[in-house]
């Protein structure tokens, strides 16, 4: 949730506006949407009376961090990209201002310090502005307009008529529709102070034209709000020694349960057998002193580390039997 307060100063007039956002993010963290509903109101130079209107919002931001974490999850050097549509209407005693914006954005947040987050952002808005201005002083009826008849019923009355098109003309001498595509361009630089987890200090500036590109009136604006999170961060974008401080055993149980490799776990008991050691074979008992020789079966010479291989490779000679061991003959 975000409240801000915004002044702009221009040559046209000043304007004001107070804001609400609600933020989401996604589990990734990356994508969040912002939702939110602007009251603003603008005291133009060249009319007597303000204009007050109201303002939605509906922006999509993304965010790839480019560098490490701090380890309250915010990047310390991302990349930010947003797209959004911000709809607004003023209305005055002598004026009607409708604007439906497409907005672009690119940013970079970076954060030289966990408590510091520092933002040099553009934007561009493809407008399309639909401005009335009614001038009740230019309305005025000519008089070869009007036609007066006498009553034939009764010559104590008269009737007064307007001639055809006479309406349509006075309005268009009192009434200026201005309407046309329009790309204004903005940049600022956006600062926030990360007072604790759930709340932040945001610090708003930016120059833009309020004509097409770079052109028309220039205005300056500078601005303040509050951030208050009134939910979790997002796991994904803690590190692991935090993401789980908050979940029970059976929670992290059903999570480790739901991985691939979850097929592959022991139990503790199964883990403390496979540590012991493999049981060494019975070795025979010795023979008994004055028994007959057992006869050992033969054995193969012991292996050499082996040789390069020879092209053809010499026969090998018949395996002799081998001498019993001396085991068998104790003294």
């Amino acid at each position: 949730m975000v409240l801000a307060y915004r002044h702009t100063a221009s040559d046209a007039g000043p304007l004001n506006s107070f804001s609400y956002n609600a933020n989401f993010s996604n589990t990734t963290g990356i994508l969040s949407a912002q939702f939110g509903i602007h009251y603003v109101n603008f005291d133009a130079k060249a009319n007597d009376s303000t204009a007050h209107g109201v303002g939605a919002s509906g922006v999509a931001l993304f965010v790839l961090p480019v560098a490490a974490r701090w380890d309250d999850g915010v990047p310390k050097a991302a990349i930010a990209f947003d797209i959004g549509s911000v709809p607004t209407v003023y209305v005055s005693g002598q004026r009607q201002y409708v604007t439906i914006p497409l907005v672009f954005g690119f940013g970079v947040p970076l954060s030289p310090h966990r408590a510091i987050t520092l933002t040099p952002w553009f934007e561009a808005s493809i407008s399309a502005n639909l401005d009335t201005i009614f001038k009740s002083t230019d309305i005025n009826v000519d008089p070869t307009w009007v036609k007066v008849e006498q009553d034939p019923t009764d010559p104590t009355k008269s009737k007064v008529s307007l001639k055809d098109g006479a309406v349509e003309a006075a309005v268009k001498n009192g009434v200026s529709i201005d309407s046309g595509f329009y790309v204004p361009m903005r940049a600022g630089l956006e600062a926030d102070v990360h007072i604790s987890q759930t709340v932040d200090f945001n610090l708003y500036s930016s120059i833009a034209t309020l004509g097409g590109a770079f052109g028309g009136t220039s205005a300056f604006t500078l601005g303040a709000g509050l951030t208050f999170r009134w939910d979790s961060i997002v796991p994904a974008v803690l590190p692991v020694e935090r993401r789980l401080e908050r979940e029970d055993c059976e929670a992290v149980e059903a999570r480790f349960r739901s991985c691939p490799a979850s097929n592959k776990w022991l139990a503790p008991e199964q883990r403390t057998q496979e540590s012991k050691p493999a049981a060494t074979p019975n070795t025979p008992p010795a023979a008994a002193p004055n028994a007959a020789p057992a006869v050992a079966s033969p054995k193969p010479p012991p292996a050499e580390p082996a040789a390069p291989t020879p092209a053809k490779p010499a026969p090998t000679p018949e395996p002799k039997p081998a001498a019993p061991p001396s085991a068998v003959f104790p003294n």
